[in-house]
């Protein structure tokens, strides 16, 4: 998005009310976070996350200007002349089933839960989660030889969190060097829900949807390893959950993956419906959804405003739909 345009919105959106910023036609609100906790996560530096007090406000807002559907009304577009919310949740963190549910059960709020296959059961960690933690241990040595390591590779303090896919054999050198285990990590802390957990948030009825296998950047793959990723994930919550609705969260973002295969998804049976993360917007396909990312920076009023208005700036220009 760009800045000017995002700020010339949020100037808009502070002078308008929300009743007349959230009643007009819209698509349906799909807000979408990762994790909830009252105390520091340090493999979860490169995004901001909510305490229970913080989220239970949110959801609050969002209960007093949106109904809550689960997945299965919005694929069959239940309540559709009402103003809707589906809320989903990213990367299967244990928090889910430790805080976050319990939450949601409370105030009646369905919700979806995508994880990825090969981090379930604490089999492995996500490469960002270990620049998280790689970048605390630097931090705190700064004149390490992990340090030194990576500033021949291009990686240093400023842009670890940003490492990709493709270097994560980089930062599993970086992590022997300062002496850090990634396996003891995930063996201790367990970051990561079980299969166990995953089952008896279904039973409780909540959704689960797939995120690919090892959350890689999909815009730096090859479609026939997007395709890959997407089918070994799906295997996954299809053997395990056999789900009513087959729903799959792309990981960091759409942009970059063909139609063709978002499409193929729902032709060949692999997914019912998809999603994507460019905030308040309509898609070109009809089984595909834009997710908001709720874990911003800033006053979470003021930036939901601000989404909301920048979709209505962007409807008067013809640009309020994704197109693949």
């Amino acid at each position: 998005m760009a800045n000017f345009p995002r700020f010339f919105s949020k100037q808009i959106g502070r002078f308008l009310s929300e009743e007349r910023l959230f009643s007009a036609k819209t698509p349906v609100f799909h807000p979408f976070y990762h994790v909830v906790s009252n105390k520091p996560l340090p493999h979860i530096l490169n995004y901001p996350y909510l305490n229970e007090k913080q989220f239970e406000q949110e959801l609050d807002y969002f209960l007093k200007y949106f109904v809550p559907v689960s997945l299965s009304d919005l694929y069959s577009n239940i309540h559709s002349a009402q103003k809707t919310f589906h809320l989903s949740f990213d990367d299967g963190l244990r928090e889910c089933a430790d805080i976050i549910a319990p939450i949601l059960l409370k105030k009646g709020i369905p919700a979806t839960f995508f994880v990825n296959s090969g981090f379930v059961d604490n089999k492995e960690l996500f490469h960002r989660y270990k620049a998280s933690l790689i970048l605390t241990e630097m931090q705190n040595n700064p004149d390490s030889e992990a340090q030194h390591f990576l500033n021949k590779n291009n990686l240093n303090c400023s842009n670890i969190l940003q490492a990709g896919f493709s270097q994560r054999e980089l930062l599993n050198e970086a992590a022997e060097l300062l002496e850090l285990d990634f396996n003891a990590f995930l063996k201790e802390k367990k970051p990561y829900l079980t299969t166990q957990q995953i089952e008896d948030l279904h039973r409780k009825g909540f959704s689960i949807g797939g995120h690919s296998h090892k959350h890689p950047e999909f815009w730096k793959i090859s479609e026939k390893k997007q395709l890959k990723q997407i089918r070994k994930s799906m295997e996954w919550v299809n053997e395990k959950i056999n789900p009513e609705i087959k729903a799959f969260a792309f990981p960091f973002t759409d942009d970059g993956v063909p139609s063709e295969l978002v499409k193929r998804l729902k032709k060949d049976n692999i997914c019912d419906i998809t999603f994507g993360t460019a905030g308040v917007k309509y898609d070109n396909i009809d089984s595909h959804f834009q997710r908001y990312p709720a874990e911003q920076k800033g006053d979470f009023r003021e930036n939901l405003k601000a989404e909301f208005m920048y979709f209505k700036l962007r409807k008067i220009t013809g640009k309020a739909t994704v197109k693949h």
